[in-house]
């Protein structure tokens, strides 16, 4: 019974440090703000401190978003392109075997 829940926690780990080396970018927007308490609100600099802060998170999380997108549009043409090729490449070797045969 310790052997399989050693096992099941060691591919736990290798499951996690597999999903973290995937090359799968995360946006880096920290500090993420944070609502003032009740009492603060009340008061004008702190409170243009959060809008501040809030605007500077929606700007990086917009343009993480729009890169990602980017990525992976250019992802996307990327595999069409490919599978274009792999298709031609087939066609031609089946012709091409049609021949032969």
């Amino acid at each position: 019974m310790m052997r399989i829940a050693l096992a099941a926690a060691l591919l736990a780990a290798a499951s996690a440090a597999s999903a973290a080396d995937s090359g799968i970018l995360k946006p880096n927007c920290e500090p993420k703000p944070e609502m003032p308490r009740a009492q603060m609100r009340g008061e004008g600099r702190v409170m243009e401190r959060f809008n501040h802060d809030v605007k500077v998170y929606q700007e990086c999380m917009k343009s993480f978003i729009t890169e990602r997108q980017a990525a992976m549009k250019a992802n996307e043409a990327a595999a069409n392109d490919a599978i274009a090729d792999y298709n031609d490449t087939m066609k031609k070797l089946n012709e091409q075997a049609k021949e032969h045969f």
